[in-house]
């Protein structure tokens, strides 16, 4: 499986953060703030989620679940991951954008749009990236990445030790765009320093 690497520059403008339709709720969860996850649609990969913050594989207290609710009904969901084992190509301090999906129903309403500009609100930081990462064959997924301001920066692959995804990284294997300094010069967290 072919996977596109996109990225939101640290500099990139703020991104416009509209209001939710009428009717529907915002709603957020972070492990390392709000504890176990509360009894809703995913539980299970949200206990997952909460493992993982508890053990530390994650690069910081960032992770977050965002989705969008009309009543008791879930209509979209993202996860705001920081760099662990699957994003090895991620520096310390960024963040990944994933794990989306909406309901078909309200598709084609922004709703994503508007889940990923809030997460940039809500995590901006100074020198903070944000990474999309997304199968090739996702063309609904490219464009949205695009539409929010990403830009590619190279393809690579899933991995599947054993045979399993869940083991798996996602490996950066070349870049699309020559390596850019960090700020203060550092090359050491360029792209081409994160391809193996």
């Amino acid at each position: 499986m072919s996977v596109l690497f996109y990225r939101r520059a640290a500099d990139a403008p703020p991104s416009e953060v509209v209001g939710l339709p009428p009717g529907l709720v915002l709603r957020s969860w972070r492990p390392a703030v709000d504890g176990p996850p509360r009894r809703r649609a995913g539980l299970w990969r949200n206990l997952a989620w909460f493992a993982f913050q508890r053990a530390g594989l994650f690069a910081s207290g960032d992770f977050e679940a965002l989705s969008i609710w009309r009543g008791e009904r879930m209509l979209h969901r993202m996860v705001v991951t920081p760099r662990w084992l699957r994003f090895p190509f991620m520096a310390e301090g960024d963040l990944q954008l994933g794990g989306l999906w909406t309901d078909p129903e309200v598709r084609r309403l922004g709703l994503a749009s508007l889940s990923i500009a809030e997460a940039h609100r809500r995590h901006a930081a100074p020198g903070r990236r944000f990474w999309y990462v997304v199968e090739e064959a996702n063309l609904a997924s490219v464009a949205l990445a695009k539409t929010c301001g990403y830009h590619l920066i190279g393809t690579g692959r899933r991995t599947r030790p054993l045979g399993l995804a869940a083991l798996g990284q996602f490996r950066l294997e070349s870049a699309a765009i020559p390596a850019t300094p960090r700020a203060g010069g550092d090359l050491s967290e360029s792209v081409d320093s994160q391809i193996s």
